[in-house]
């Protein structure tokens, strides 16, 4: 069941378990840097775009981290994630809504608590993984989930809920408190 790398995939992917657990931690401590230097009125403040504001970015990650984990452990993504199973199928502009909508009022200690375990229970279900399941597909790990399998690895999908998506986030973040 394991999968080759396309080219392109083996040129930007990481190469082994230990490179994939290094580039997580590298972006994750860099929005961990940026968030650390924000006030609480800035962690707060909504935004321009979308009215997001910095916990709303930290709640979306969260999620992303948490449906991410459900899905290395073989459960269903959008009851970890706190989405109904036909929201998470219309895609991820309705379910990050949905996200949005049920979390924007939450305070920003809960935010940055859920961000921070979320984070923990994503770095647990990595841990369990051999580098054959880094490159098993999308579909080994959610058979039943239509539509998702590409025949790209696994670790395409880690890589874009984990340290691509902190450093797109960071982006938005720094931008939106300057």
């Amino acid at each position: 069941m394991d999968e080759q790398l396309s080219e392109n995939d083996a040129t930007t992917l990481p190469k082994d378990k230990a490179e994939l657990l290094e580039r997580i931690r590298r972006a994750r401590a860099g929005l961990e840097q940026t968030i650390g230097l924000l006030s609480p009125d800035q962690i707060v403040a909504p935004g321009a775009a979308a009215g997001w504001s910095v916990k709303d970015h930290l709640t979306h990650i969260a999620v992303w981290e948490m449906g991410l984990a459900a899905l290395l452990q073989r459960r269903p993504r959008y009851a970890a994630m706190d989405v109904d199973e036909a929201t998470y199928r219309r895609g991820a502009d309705a379910t990050n809504e949905t996200i949005y909508e049920r979390n924007k009022g939450r305070s920003a200690p809960d935010v940055l608590g859920d961000f921070r375990r979320a984070h923990q229970e994503l770095l647990a279900a990595l841990g369990g993984l051999t580098e054959a399941d880094l490159r098993r597909t999308y579909s080994y790990y959610q058979p039943d989930e239509p539509g998702e399998d590409s025949g790209a690895p696994i670790v395409r999908w880690i890589a874009g809920n984990t340290y691509e998506h902190y450093d797109e986030h960071r982006e938005w973040i720094e931008a939106l408190v300057r």
